[in-house]
């Protein structure tokens, strides 16, 4: 049996600490989302499992349908790549996959998909939310900048209102500590 590579271990780590340091991050200022109706302590990070992928199947014909189900394959082949389902209690709200691949400088959100559902508890801040573990992560491989992956049309005006802008390049950008 193979046995697994050091660095997988390592960003494993780095992966679950970043989830933990979002979770702490939102306890600092729980205030912020009360405002809302939102209890942080109700909010939970996850990797996406079997279950936040039968969750999603749920979801309905409004659904992106992203290629959710391909995650444990993409995760295998590239092991700097972060998975997150975002919990709010039992009821799944988001799901996100980015990597740096063989970048030095930027993680890209390749997929991020909020629960169509407009009456689920995390409507409107699953993007936030979100980006809060990943910038933590991306901040422990020591990168620059959060990129939305060929974002789409519809979502760039939510982009922008988190910070995001175009750079020379026209990618969809943010600096990680801005995140």
């Amino acid at each position: 049996m193979k046995r697994p590579c050091i660095s997988n271990f390592k960003h494993q780590i780095f992966r679950s600490t970043a989830m933990q340091l979002a979770k702490e991050f939102l306890g600092d200022d729980p205030g912020a989302l009360a405002e809302k109706g939102i209890d942080v302590e109700r909010i939970r990070y996850e990797p996406i499992t079997r279950e936040a992928l039968d969750q999603c199947y749920l979801w309905g014909p409004e659904a992106q349908l992203y290629p959710w189900e391909d995650i444990p394959g993409w995760k295998i082949r590239d092991g700097k790549a972060f998975d997150l389902s975002l919990w709010y209690d039992e009821e799944l709200c988001g799901l996100c996959f980015a990597t740096p691949k063989s970048s030095t400088l930027s993680i890209k959100v390749v997929l991020l998909e909020g629960k169509p559902d407009a009456n689920h508890p995390l409507k409107g801040e699953v993007a936030g939310l979100v980006l809060i573990a990943i910038s933590r992560y991306a901040r422990m491989l020591k990168l620059h900048e959060i990129e939305i992956f060929e974002p789409d049309p519809g979502a760039v005006p939510w982009y922008l209102y988190l910070g995001f802008d175009f750079d020379d390049q026209r990618r969809l950008v943010i600096a990680v500590n801005q995140a």
